[in-house]
């Protein structure tokens, strides 16, 4: 907790699963953080952990699915705690809406905000090159948003393929959010037809 506060208020979409430690590191370098999940259980865990580091995460269960819910409670977060200039945002594509949803309510501030948009491995597919360009442009229409993609891959050892842990993704994330680059890919998704 001596670190300098880098963020004034972070939003984690879906922080309370493979984004915990994600949700936990930004406790650390933001005056306030808001977690968006489902899992009830899970963010009363997340937040019992962030107490324990004398840290502070503002919890909000709901499912993103309902769009008109998700921009009320974000738009209360706001109010409180005010605007957000991190936005980490893992959403399934059960719920493709939702995205642009956070981007456009995070966009009304004056000054950018960093989004992250944490996508699994399907998002490097490289027959879907057309997507990908559909995606990003999408988010241009949020003067106010700075769109970062983040790719979650594979990880090749001993000839073998396996997904990233939990603690693999949070990390790869985070070395995402200080590299500012605008693709970063976790792990590889290269050669694709080794995807595990």
């Amino acid at each position: 907790m001596d670190e300098i506060k880098i963020f004034h208020h972070s939003l984690v979409i879906g922080g309370t699963g493979m984004l915990r430690d994600v949700s936990l590191a930004l406790a650390d370098r933001s005056h306030s953080v808001t977690v968006v999940a489902r899992n009830e259980q899970r963010l009363v865990s997340l937040v019992t952990a962030a107490r324990s580091a004398n840290c502070n995460i503002h919890p909000v269960s709901l499912d993103y699915h309902n769009l008109a819910h998700l921009r009320s409670s974000l738009e209360s977060a706001i109010r409180l705690y005010g605007p957000i200039d991190l936005a980490v945002v893992w959403v399934h594509q059960t719920s493709p809406e939702a995205p642009c949803l956070i981007a456009e309510i995070a966009g009304r501030k004056t000054s950018p905000c960093r989004f992250y948009h944490v996508l699994g491995s399907r998002a490097a597919d490289p027959s879907q090159q057309k997507t990908e360009n559909h995606r990003r442009a999408r988010f241009t229409a949020y003067p106010n948003i700075q769109y970062h993609e983040v790719v979650l891959g594979f990880i090749l050892e001993n000839n073998k393929s396996r997904w990233l842990t939990n603690q693999e993704i949070s990390q790869g994330v985070l070395k995402a959010i200080e590299s500012g680059k605008s693709h970063y890919t976790v792990g590889t998704v290269e050669p694709w037809s080794a995807r595990p």
